[in-house]
């Protein structure tokens, strides 16, 4: 009698997606029509904001933001243009 090992990796569980735009968390679902949002500063030593469609293998890497929809990719970009104004050092008048 042989016996079959018992699966030894089993599929890892699918991670959940919460929106992060300001006040919203709605859940993804398959059907949905998401957008990804990230910051960097290293390519052109400024802050900037980048934005692309749903795509799984960047929805997984970190510091990337989960967005529902157009509505809370604005907020989130309103936000993010807010905070660069507020830290960027104030030029001297001239």
């Amino acid at each position: 009698m042989t016996m079959k090992a018992a699966n030894s990796n089993p599929a890892a569980p699918k991670p959940v997606y919460r929106c992060a735009g300001p006040n919203c968390g709605v859940v993804k679902s398959h059907s949905d029509s998401w957008w990804l949002l990230w910051t960097s500063f290293a390519k052109f030593d400024q802050p900037v904001l980048y934005l692309c469609p749903w795509d799984e293998e960047i929805a997984q890497r970190e510091g990337t933001l989960h967005v529902c929809g157009e509505l809370c990719a604005q907020r989130l970009q309103s936000q993010f243009m807010g905070n660069v104004r507020e830290h960027r050092p104030k030029r001297s008048g001239g």
